[in-house]
């Protein structure tokens, strides 16, 4: 794998999740109304970076075996396997939370654009790196999960 790919699937990814925070900024601009909601936005900003910084140098970096068509094959059942108990396991983790906090998760979209943000910019640096099939179900169950969470059960 090439270093210069890497670091630019790196600055690519981590712009990508700055640009789309600054929009759902603009877009939730109304409900700006104390200094502790610039707080949570600017925060929200920035706290996937140090994420991908651990995606970039630590796991892509020196932990991925070589991806080869035979490892692809020996993968693809572990990473529907990942997919199908992710997705199970967020819906039920979410929904514990909202019971635990008795506060929707619409309530504090912050998290939800923190996890939507993250996974999509681990989600994208996986694939245009590694293609990791396993890392592919785990963070495709946790977008499939945040969805639908957000669109099917929290009506």
């Amino acid at each position: 794998m090439k270093l210069k790919n890497l670091n630019i699937a790196f600055f690519v990814t981590t712009g990508v999740s700055i640009v789309v925070f600054i929009y759902l900024v603009f877009l939730g601009y109304d409900e700006i109304e104390t200094p502790k909601d610039v707080i949570k936005i600017i925060a929200s900003i920035v706290f996937p970076i140090p994420m991908l910084f651990f995606m970039r140098f630590i796991v892509i970096e020196h932990f991925l075996p070589e991806n080869t068509d035979e490892y692809k094959l020996k993968n693809q059942k572990p990473a529907t396997l990942f997919l199908v108990v992710t997705i199970a396991g967020g819906i039920l983790m979410m929904q514990f939370l909202e019971f635990l906090t008795q506060k929707k998760l619409e309530d504090a979209l912050v998290i939800a654009h923190l996890i939507n943000s993250t996974t999509i910019s681990s989600y994208v640096m996986n694939f245009l790196l590694y293609n990791n099939l396993k890392a592919n179900g785990i963070l495709s169950g946790v977008l499939m999960a945040l969805a639908i969470h957000v669109f099917f059960l929290s009506a």
